[in-house]
C-alpha cells in the first residue's frame, strides 16, 4: 500500500486551516491572528467562539459554546465554496471535555470495583518496591507488567460504569464535528490512522485537529516562530529513544516497548542520529544533548530534565497524565514542560488514555522524517482513536523535515504487531 499524500489525499493548504479563538481572551485572540498572518492563512478563517476560559468545561458547554457556532461558521464557508480540512484551537480554548454521569449508577458495584482496584494497586506498589530492590529477576518483572495490564482493565471497567469514559479532549471531538452523531462513551476509530485506512465500513468524516497552546502566550508565540524559522534551514540534532527493556511476553506493555526499539532499528537507516536507552532507568541530566526528536517512557507527571533541545524539536512522552493541564504554575507535566524549556510540537492525553491510544513512534516518526507530511497530517495517519483524550500541540503545518528529508519513506509504515 503506497500513502496518498495526507489524510484526504492532498497535502493541506494554508485556506484549508480554519483558526478557533476565544474571544472572552485577548491572548487568545491576538495570537490566532498573529498566526495566520505567519501562515498567510486568510483572515475570513478565523472564528472567534466564546466560552470560559479555563481547561474544564461541561458536554453542554462544548455543544452550545464550541461545537454548535463552529458548525455553522463551516456551513457558510462550504455554501461559498470554502474547504475546511484542518482545525487549529489557540490558547485559551478550552482543554477537556468533563464527564457525563448515567443516571443508574449503583454505588455498591462502584465501591466494589474500588476495592478490587485499590487492592490491585497496593500490590503493584509492592512489586515495585521489589524490583528495585532486585532488577535482575524477570519472574518480578514479568507480573509488574501483568498486573499494571490488569489495572488498566479494570480502571477502564469503572469508567465505563461511572461515566468516567465520556471524558474526553475538545481537540479530539473537534475531529468529529461534521460528522454523524456517535455514542459518547469510550473512543471511535480514527479512519485516517494508516492501521486501519480504507477498512472501515462507514467511516466518519474526520478533520485535522491540533492546537497552539502552553504555559503562556509568550511560550506559544515562540513556538509559532520558530516553526517557521526552522522550516527554512530544517531540523538538526539527534533522535533520542528511551525503551525499558521489556523482553519475553506479549503485553500491552512489551509490545510498545519492542514498537520503540523497532523505531530505532528502521530509523537509524535515516540521516538523523538515533540513540536508544533501552535500560529501566530514563534518561537522565545531560544525557542527551542536541535533542531534535525523543519518545520515551514511564515518567508520570514528573518531566526529568534530561534534554538540550535543538530550535524547532518535537517530541513526546508515554504516560497518563501529560496533558492534564498546560497552565498550572508548578505542575510538571511532559508536554507542559517540554514546550517551556523548547520543544515546539508534542502530544499527549488530557486524562487517562490507556496505552494503546497513543500514536506508534515507529509510524509517527517515520511519517515525519520523511518531509512529506506536515505535523497534522502525521498526527491524523498515526493517532488511533477519535472522541477521546490525544491531543497534537504545535503548528499544525509545520513540516521540520520539508527542506531535507532524513528518512527516506517509500511507502505506508507497517504498524506494530
Amino acid at each position: 500500500m503506497i500513502i496518498t499524500a495526507g489524510p484526504a489525499g492532498a497535502v493541506v493548504k494554508p485556506e484549508e486551516v480554519l483558526i478557533v479563538v476565544n474571544s472572552e481572551s485577548a491572548d487568545s485572540v491576538r495570537l490566532g491572528r498573529l498566526y495566520a498572518e505567519l501562515r498567510r492563512i486568510p483572515s475570513t478563517r478565523l472564528v472567534e467562539i466564546k466560552a470560559p476560559v479555563q481547561d474544564y468545561i461541561s458536554r453542554r458547554q462544548y455543544d452550545e459554546l464550541i461545537a454548535g457556532p463552529l458548525r455553522e461558521a463551516i456551513d457558510r464557508m462550504k455554501k461559498n465554496g470554502k474547504k475546511i480540512r484542518c482545525l487549529v484551537t489557540v490558547f485559551g480554548v478550552p482543554l477537556k471535555i468533563s464527564a457525563v454521569t448515567p443516571p443508574d449508577v449503583s454505588r455498591e458495584e462502584v465501591g466494589k470495583r474500588k476495592e478490587v482496584l485499590e487492592k490491585k494497586t497496593r500490590e503493584k506498589k509492592g512489586l515495585e518496591r521489589q524490583y528495585e530492590e532486585n532488577k535482575e529477576d524477570k519472574n518480578i518483572s514479568g507480573r509488574l507488567e501483568q498486573i499494571k495490564a490488569e489495572i488498566n482493565g479494570l480502571q477502564f471497567e469503572l469508567d465505563r460504569i461511572v461515566g468516567d469514559d465520556t471524558i474526553a479532549a475538545v481537540d479530539s471531538e473537534l475531529a468529529l464535528l461534521l460528522s454523524p452523531s456517535y455514542k459518547l462513551a469510550g473512543w471511535r476509530p480514527n479512519p485516517d490512522f494508516v492501521a486501519v485506512r480504507g477498512r472501515l465500513e462507514d467511516p466518519p468524516h474526520a478533520l485535522m485537529v491540533s492546537r497552539l497552546d502552553a504555559s503562556s502566550p509568550e511560550v506559544v508565540e515562540k513556538m509559532m516562530r520558530t516553526a517557521v524559522a526552522v522550516e527554512k534551514t530544517g531540523l538538526a540534532g539527534k533522535f533520542y529513544l528511551d525503551a525499558r527493556g521489556y523482553t519475553g511476553n506479549k503485553s500491552e506493555y512489551a509490545k510498545f516497548d519492542e514498537d520503540i526499539r523497532r523505531t530505532a532499528q528502521v530509523l537509524g537507516k535515516g540521516r538523523m542520529p538515533v540513540v536508544l536507552d533501552n535500560r529501566q532507568e530514563l534518561f537522565g541530566p545531560g544525557d542527551a544533548p542536541a535533542a531534535a526528536l525523543y519518545c520515551g517512557w514511564y515518567s508520570h507527571g514528573q518531566y526529568i530534565d534530561a534534554f538540550q533541545w535543538s530550535e524547532g524539536a518535537v517530541g513526546y512522552h508515554v504516560a497518563s497524565s501529560e496533558a492534564v493541564s498546560l497552565h498550572e504554575p508548578k505542575a510538571k507535566y511532559w508536554v507542559k514542560s517540554m514546550l517551556d524549556r523548547g520543544v515546539i510540537a508534542s502530544i499527549g492525553p488530557v486524562a487517562e488514555p490507556y496505552l494503546t491510544s497513543f500514536p506508534p513512534p515507529s509510524i509517527f516518526f517515520q511519517l515525519l522524517m520523511s518531509g512529506q507530511y506536515s505535523l497534522v497530517e502525521v498526527f491524523a495517519m498515526s493517532n488511533p482513536f477519535l472522541s477521546w483524550r490525544m491531543i497534537l500541540l504545535g503548528d499544525p503545518l509545520y513540516n521540520p523535515f520539508k527542506v531535507e528529508p532524513a528518512y527516506p519513506l517509500k511507502g505506508a509504515p507497517s504498524p506494530p504487531e
